[in-house]
């Protein structure tokens, strides 16, 4: 299986083509650390069996990488590999064809093991991640929106911070109204009841992390 891989940190790069070799001889991983080495490499090589890709990276975030390809007509089976469980994000990425997810925690037997799965066509994703997007995908059936906006997630962070409707509202640059029309929307997709259920659900959900 030849593979690509992008992912912005080297020795986390590296060490996963390492690994990968050491476990199975099949496979063969070539690195990219940005968005450009890796669409050079795909512009220059069509016979790539899968791209595993990280979702934060400096120069353009996965999401944006994978519309890009999509933009230049290039296409290839993707995998996400990440260290974030990002639901929101995930949940578009499967919207734009993404064939799996894999966290950063598992071990090179159970990645290998996935990305045989994955390069035969099976969808991999970890059952809690599968069971908190069913949930989310249901919410967002249910209110007529598919995911939380970029906006409407980073004003939910900063409620999750302790900011007041004010607070934010001076921050962002935005009036109140707009702020509380924001959350207004953040409630309903989330079926929450006010301010601090709509971030313990999110936490719930896994689409904010839970802060100690």
């Amino acid at each position: 299986m030849k593979i690509l891989s992008l992912d912005d940190h080297p020795i986390f790069s590296h060490g996963l083509k390492e690994s990968l070799l050491a476990h199975n001889a099949d496979f063969e991983v070539t690195s990219a650390l940005n968005a450009k080495e890796a669409l050079a490499h795909l512009q220059a090589n069509i016979d790539f069996d899968l791209l595993i890709l990280d979702l934060s990276m400096p120069d353009m975030d996965g999401i944006s990488f994978i519309k890009s390809l999509t933009a230049r007509n290039i296409h290839i089976p993707i995998v996400i590999m990440s260290a974030k469980e990002d639901l929101v994000s995930l949940s578009e990425c499967f919207k734009l064809g993404v064939l799996g997810f894999l966290p950063k925690t598992w071990t090179i037997s159970q990645l290998s093991t996935a990305l045989i799965k994955i390069g035969n066509g099976d969808i991999v994703v970890p059952e809690h991640i599968a069971n908190a997007l069913a949930i989310m995908s249901k919410n967002s059936l249910e209110n007529t929106q598919s995911s939380l906006s970029e906006r409407q997630l980073e004003i939910l962070k900063m409620v999750q911070s302790g900011l007041t409707n004010a607070g934010i509202s001076a921050v962002l640059y935005i009036s109140e109204a707009t702020v509380k029309s924001h959350l207004q929307r953040v409630f309903k997709i989330l079926g929450a009841k006010n301010r601090m259920d709509s971030v313990r659900k999110a936490e719930h959900l896994k689409i904010l992390p839970v802060l100690r």
